[in-house]
């Protein structure tokens, strides 16, 4: 991510960039409603690249009508190295191959809105980086540490010497979430929908846990992934 450039459309999370002094601002495109609605908030920034255009054109510029009436180019945030994650942050979240951008900005929003400071997943073979995953983060992308790594198996043996007990949550898993200890500190990995955490990493895990589900189904088996993280971080969290 580093040293490119991030497009970032929607409201929130257009809003929650301007307002990270982190964040280099490259240029800013917006309608007149949206200028005036938070010209406090982008006159602060001091942004010298700016555009009051109309909603078309932004819709022509990024091929959709989802953008609120904001398009922002931003130098992507610096990655920290796992070396880097505060030694009292006590839950992390690592998911495993997921596809899909979307669902994976509503888990940055609500593992957020949980306490997680930092998400970890694989570069090879997993969801990008886009504006639409921004979009659904609504903000919570700019206060998330996000690190990319190439080797998620390797990631979990340094997590493990830094003192966290690595927990994979599989629907083939035999204990409850309610068993996990909540004084740990843990490492919750979600796999992706239909295949699940991969074999190895699996195998590499101190707890498997599952979501008990109330209804036995083999055509709808399992939760969404988004769904999941919400109910796996509102039990393995709460006191």
């Amino acid at each position: 991510m580093d040293n490119q450039i991030d497009t970032i459309m929607g409201q929130h999370a257009a809003l929650a960039a301007i307002e990270n002094l982190t964040r280099v601002i490259i240029s800013l495109k917006c309608t007149k409603e949206f200028f005036e609605k938070n010209k406090i908030a982008i006159e602060n920034r001091g942004i010298s690249k700016l555009f009051i255009v109309s909603r078309k054109e932004i819709d022509s510029e990024i091929k959709n009508n989802v953008h609120q009436g904001i398009l922002l180019k931003c130098k992507s945030l610096k990655q920290i190295g796992l070396e880097e994650i505060n030694k009292n942050e006590k839950n992390i979240v690592i998911l495993d191959s997921l596809n899909d951008s979307q669902n994976v900005g509503s888990i940055l929003r609500t593992s957020y809105l949980f306490g997680i400071k930092t998400i970890i997943a694989n570069k090879d073979n997993s969801f990008k980086i886009n504006p639409f995953l921004i979009k659904s983060a609504s903000g919570a992308f700019e206060k998330i540490n996000f690190i990319e790594v190439i080797n998620l198996n390797r990631t979990v043996e340094k997590l493990k010497k830094m003192g966290y007990w690595i927990v994979g949550f599989d629907m083939n898993a035999k204990s409850k979430i309610s068993e996990i200890p909540k004084d740990l500190k843990k490492v919750l990995i979600f796999g992706s929908e239909g295949k699940g955490i991969r074999p190895l990493i699996l195998k590499n895990c101190d707890f498997k846990t599952k979501i008990s589900l109330n209804v036995e189904d083999r055509k709808i088996d399992s939760l969404n992934v988004s769904n999941c993280v919400s109910i796996a971080l509102y039990e393995c969290l709460k006191k």
